[in-house]
This record gives structure tokens, sequence and C-alpha cells, in this order.
């Protein structure tokens, strides 16, 4: 009886040891959940997210040419990229209207 009681502790330790661990979710800003929702059109915001595209985006990869992608596939690469940069919510609608405004039509 006592090898049978050691065996399944050891087998619950073993199964839950091996169990995948669920991993902690990252809080993605609000401005990433509808990345065209609001998009500003506005001058200086464009060319302020010229500037943060610019410095924050090429931080770990060469800058993409911004026509070279529709409104649409910019909209799955901010939701997914945004986060990665640490963009807050200012530095977000501003890279969202900088891209937006040059996508190709």
């Amino acid at each position: 009886m006592k090898k049978v009681l050691i065996l399944s502790v050891l087998i619950i330790f073993i199964a839950a040891a091996c169990h995948k661990k669920a991993n902690p979710t990252t809080a993605v800003p609000a401005s990433t959940d509808s990345v065209t929702a609001a998009v500003s059109t506005d001058p200086a915001m464009v060319e302020a997210g010229k500037s943060v595209y610019a410095t924050k985006c090429t931080k770990c990869h060469a800058a993409k040419v911004v026509e070279n992608y529709t409104a649409d596939r910019w909209t799955g690469i901010l939701k997914s990229m945004i986060p990665k940069a640490k963009l807050d919510d200012t530095e977000s609608a501003q890279v969202t209207a900088f891209v937006m405004a040059g996508a190709k039509k």
C-alpha cells in the first residue's frame, strides 16, 4: 500500500512539473484595441508620428516603407508592435496617424 501511495504522489508531482504553465498576459494599451478607430489626419500629429516611428520603431529593426503596406496590414502590424515598443497612448496615436496617412491606397 505504501508503494502505491508513493508512486501516486510521484506521478502527480511529475505531471504537475511537466504541465504547461499559463503565460502571464501583458496589458495592451486601449489604443491598440481599435487601431484605426480614430486616426488623426492632423499634420502635426502625422509629423510627430514620423518622429516616433523613426526613433522608437527602428530600435529593433529597420524602418518599413510605409507606402508598401495597406491600412489593413498596418492595423495588424501596429497591434503587435505597439506593445513591444512600449509606446504610450499618445505615441501610439501619433505613429498610427503617420502610417495611416502614408499607407497604400
